[in-house]
Order: C-alpha cells, then sequence, then structure tokens
C-alpha cells in the first residue's frame, strides 16, 4: 500500500546484509510525543543516524518531521516525489534544509527543485537512484515461439491502459498472433473500468495475471520478450516496472518526455500512439532493429540501481557526514 515504506525495507535489509545494524520505527502517528521516545530510547548513543523516508502512510498532515532536525541527532532526509509536495509542505523542510546531514533524492530533477527552494543547502544534497522493487528470481529467456507482449503497472485509468489494449488491437488486426499479458492489479471500485479491461482481454487474447507475489511476477517478467509501458507523463527514475522489466531483459517501448532522463532514452525506444507501438513492435519482431538498446548504458545503470550497491552509497554518506 505504500512505495515509500516498501523502498524503506529492501533499504534496511541491504544495509543489514552490508554489516549495519537497521531498526525500522514505524509510527502509528508522527507527534512530538512519539518522536520524544525515540529520543530518550537511543539517548547517549553517539554511533547511531536518524533517516527520515519522507512521506509515508501514517505521515498524514503533520507537521513534525520537519522539526526532526532540532530534536534528533544525525538526522538524515530522502524526499520521494519532492516535486508534488503542496507549497506549504514544501516549506516544512525549511529546517532539514539548514541542519539536516543530507537530504537526498533519487534524481537531479528533484535536487535542483528543491535547490530552488532552499538554496543554501546544495552542499548537502545528494542523488540515489530507486532500486529494483521486483527481485529478479530467473534470468530472462531467449525468445522462442510467440513473442510475449506485456504491460506491467497498476491497472486503472491515467495508466496508459486504453494505449496498451489499442495497440494489442492493431496487431490483432494486423494477424499478429503474440501473446499478450497485463500484470498488476484491478482497481475494483471502477466498475466501469473493471469492465472495460476485462472485455477488451477477453476480445483480444490478453491474459489479466492479477495481484501476483513479487516472485510470481519475477517469473512472468522472465518470460516476457517486449513490454509496452506507455506512462501519459513519460518514464523516469521513479518508474518501477519499467526498471523491473529492464533488469528482466526484457526489451521496454515507452513514452519519452521532458521528465525522461538521458539514460533512460537511450535504452529504452520510444512510442506515441498504438499505431506506432505496433509498427515499433513488428520492427523487433523481425529482427529491423536490436531488442537490446544501448547494452553498456543499461548494464551501468542497472547496477547503480541494484539495492546492495544502494545501500553501500548510504554507508558511505553516513560515514564520510558524521564524526
Amino acid at each position: 500500500m505504500c512505495g515509500v515504506a516498501d523502498y524503506t525495507g529492501r533499504l534496511a535489509t541491504a544495509l543489514r546484509d552490508a554489516g549495519a545494524s537497521v531498526t525500522v520505527e514505524y509510527l502509528d502517528s508522527w507527534s512530538f510525543r512519539h518522536i520524544m521516545e525515540i529520543r530518550r530510547r537511543y539517548a547517549g548513543r553517539k554511533d547511531v543516524v536518524f533517516h527520515l523516508q519522507y512521506p509515508s502512510l501514517s505521515i498524514g498532515k503533520s507537521m513534525s518531521p520537519g522539526f526532526l532536525p532540532l530534536v534528533l541527532p544525525n538526522i538524515f532526509v530522502t524526499l520521494h516525489e519532492f516535486r508534488i509536495f503542496h507549497i506549504l509542505r514544501k516549506m516544512v523542510f525549511l529546517l532539514p534544509s539548514l541542519f539536516a546531514k543530507a537530504v537526498i533524492f533519487s534524481n537531479d530533477e528533484e535536487r535542483s527543485l528543491f535547490a530552488r527552494y532552499f538554496p543554501w543547502s546544495r552542499k548537502r544534497l545528494m542523488v540515489i537512484p530507486i532500486g529494483n522493487n521486483i527481485p529478479r528470481l530467473a534470468p530472462g529467456k531467449a525468445p522462442s515461439g510467440p513473442e510475449r507482449i506485456v504491460y506491467f503497472g497498476q491497472i486503472s485509468r491515467n495508466k496508459g491502459i486504453e494505449f496498451f489494449i489499442d495497440t494489442i488491437a492493431r496487431m490483432r488486426e494486423g494477424g499478429s498472433a503474440a501473446e499478450a499479458r497485463m500484470i498488476g492489479a484491478l482497481v475494483e471500485t471502477d466498475t466501469d473500468f473493471v469492465d472495460y479491461v476485462r472485455d477488451s482481454a477477453g476480445r483480444l487474447g490478453i491474459e489479466l495475471k492479477l495481484n501476483l507475489s513479487p516472485e510470481a511476477v519475477s517469473e512472468t517478467l522472465s518470460e516476457a520478450t517486449i513490454a509496452l509501458l506507455p506512462f501519459p507523463d513519460g518514464v523516469s527514475n521513479k518508474r518501477g516496472s519499467a526498471l523491473a522489466c529492464l533488469d528482466h531483459g526484457v526489451c521496454v517501448l515507452t513514452t519519452h518526455t521532458e521528465r525522461t532522463p538521458v539514460w533512460l532514452a537511450e535504452v529504452t525506444y520510444p512510442v506515441t500512439s498504438p499505431d506506432d507501438a505496433a509498427a515499433m513492435i513488428g520492427k523487433i519482431v523481425h529482427g529491423e532493429i536490436p531488442r537490446v538498446r544501448s547494452p553498456l548504458v543499461l548494464e551501468r545503470e542497472m547496477a547503480a540501481r541494484d539495492w546492495h550497491a544502494i545501500a553501500r552509497e548510504h554507508l558511505r554518506i553516513y560515514q564520510q557526514t558524521v564524526r
């Protein structure tokens, strides 16, 4: 239910694997009383750093995270999606901009935006990319038999679902026998959209793989050959589904916008419409263009997004910053 909680749990596991002692404090409510309880629990421990992952479901509208540098020593802050915070919520981080040991972001865009609001903080702003939230449990298989086209992500409105379904429709009209799968979860409360997805899947032979475990998702991605991920606002470093597909060796077709970093633009194929996507898939299937774009760039960037590499970078920052 909470992507930040998932990120925190995976980071904690990787830090433990690297030899650190890690405790994840899940607060039921972000009150000053709860924060003072944490302060008392670790009183006198000079070897402890405190790292806030913001936001999470339990934080709500609480202002208390912004005051942590005045209450706890050795504070680090990671801000997820600073770009979409309301202006008042952005201002909550005035004190962390002044007194946190470091403020961490997942991409340069958000770091630059924070620096525009709090220019005095520039030297303490760091970028550490997010990792793949679907561990690769099986190697990708060499293409054999029919192509396997997948969509992976939340199956709801404004996620490019219509684009994917229309692309498969174009391919069926052209006589394609490629297998098509949609991997994710349906928002069952939106009954009209659920009916549309299920009716389209039945009509076009799209297999719905719903509510799979991470292990089952990995197995399904390892069998895929091409992923079509038509994000309405473009692929970016925050798109865990794209990272998972790339890590599993799947050729990715997606939308490129001004938010798309250079490396993702180099390793994925851009598509702008269902007709464009169907044509691009045809070129890949017939060997007119390679399945893997910029393999050296892909290898480098995916290595930087390995959770153990991410943990080592966190430890380096902790050790470099805290004396």
